[in-house]
């Protein structure tokens, strides 16, 4: 058996220019409060490369492409991306379309149903 999976898992590699973590971080972390609001998104994170300061991985599930699509084009997420832009220094973005979850993983899989950021060290 397996759990059910959101339709779109958006990955996002983002690098930003050194100096600048704490300030991306403070932005990500202000901005994922406003992404939680938009009813077709269900969960985030941010994750950081071990060993590679400036070398950032966010995961986000939407409903399906066109509400991402859509919650791209919204001013809350271009507000951000301006913001974001000055700080960035490189990055890759993958829509990827989830297959399966056996069942057995699901307990500990619920890491992107909340906001969350881990720092290391």
């Amino acid at each position: 058996m397996t759990a059910a999976l959101p339709g779109l898992r958006v990955l996002l590699r983002i690098l930003i220019t050194p100096g600048h973590e704490a300030e991306f971080e403070e932005l990500w972390l202000a901005h994922a409060e406003t992404v939680r609001r938009f009813p077709d998104n269900h969960g985030q994170q941010l994750l950081r490369q071990t060993g590679e300061t400036g070398s950032y991985t966010v995961l986000t599930d939407w409903t399906d492409e066109p509400s991402f699509r859509a919650f791209e084009r919204s001013d809350e997420q271009q507000a951000y991306l301006r913001r974001l832009w000055a700080i960035r220094a490189g990055g890759e973005m993958h829509l990827l379309e989830p297959l399966h979850r056996p069942a057995a993983e699901t307990q500990g899989a619920r890491d992107l149903t909340t906001t969350s950021s881990r720092r290391n060290g």
